[in-house]
């Protein structure tokens, strides 16, 4: 089924729309294993689902991850030198990932995330259209604030090395959109 993708500046149905349900769901996973991420990117603007856990807790932005072919994309490396399992469970309408591997003492902190700045969304945008009935409108976008945000990600081995890394994430104000007969 199509499903919500961010195409330039507009918010549209399409095959494969959706998936980053999997990378934003993956992303926090790996957080909580301690393992290096080396590409995330987040998304054009601020999505409200992607700003609460699997719980429905209210996080803030900044947790999020896009993917769409063939980029941007999400990807994590493996350092522990030794195999991962990693299993992914729907119940519902929740999505959960397990990492399985051997324990290697490190510890993770994950710091944020942090609001840096906040833009209100801008006007409304109409596109006049002779394909609707004159005055029918139809709303085909809706309004999202934007901001800048911050994540530290902190993790401490066994061995006393610390490894941070700063997740930055920059939301577009995104107006309305409505389409409107001529």
């Amino acid at each position: 089924m199509p499903e919500l993708s961010i195409i330039g500046n507009q918010t549209i149905p399409e095959y494969g729309g959706g998936l980053c349900q999997i990378a934003t769901t993956l992303f926090r996973a790996v957080l909580n294993t301690g393992l290096p991420v080396t590409d995330r990117q987040n998304h054009s603007y601020r999505v409200s689902y992607y700003e609460r856990d699997g719980n429905g807790k209210y996080i803030g932005p900044g947790l999020d991850a896009t993917i769409y072919s063939p980029a941007p994309d999400f990807k994590f490396v493996n350092d522990t030198g030794h195999w991962i399992l990693l299993t992914s469970k729907v119940q519902g309408l929740q999505l959960s990932f397990t990492m399985y591997g051997t324990p290697d003492g490190r510890k993770v902190q994950i710091d944020g995330p942090k609001i840096l700045s906040s833009l209100p969304a801008p006007a409304p945008v109409y596109e006049y259209t002779s394909k609707l009935q004159p005055g029918q409108t139809i709303q085909t976008d809706i309004a999202h604030p934007g901001g800048r945000t911050t994540v530290t990600y902190t993790v401490t081995h066994a061995d006393g090395t610390v490894k941070k890394q700063i997740f930055n994430s920059y939301y577009e104000p995104w107006p309305a959109r409505y389409l409107v007969g001529k």
